[in-house]
């Protein structure tokens, strides 16, 4: 495969250009892809000038490669329940908060961390 000139390359991106029926149109794999050789070749700052295209899509996996991947989403549970042995057991909480998304936070014991906890909950906002 013979690498082109940048005058041809840039050539075929006013080509493109012209044609284009709306304004945010992808460009074509094919040009890219010629693009991307002549990058190999020239450089991507020049093949950028040439093409008036973005640097940073000129090298492999860029943005667009990143989107479909495979990465597994990290889901969060609905409930959570924590509980914490205490040497002396209560049987009603000292502190209930529901936030607006129905998250339940009940405090049974009565501490500094619990009460500086109860203060960050009810300073987001939100909360009953």
């Amino acid at each position: 495969m013979s690498v082109e000139s940048l005058a041809a390359l840039s050539a075929a991106f006013e080509k493109w250009r012209g044609g284009k029926r709306h304004l945010r149109e992808a460009v074509p794999p094919e040009l890219m892809e010629r693009a991307h050789a002549a990058s190999r070749r020239h450089g991507p700052a020049a093949v950028a000038r040439a093409t008036r295209i973005g640097r940073a899509r000129l090298f492999r996996g860029g943005r667009k490669e990143h989107r479909g991947s495979s990465v597994a989403l990290v889901t969060v549970p609905r409930y959570t329940c924590v509980e914490v042995p205490v040497s002396i057991p209560a049987s009603r909480p000292f502190a209930e908060v529901e936030t607006v998304t129905g998250l339940k936070v009940r405090l049974f014991l009565e501490s500094g961390e619990s009460v500086g906890l109860l203060s960050a909950l009810l300073g987001l906002g939100g909360a009953q």
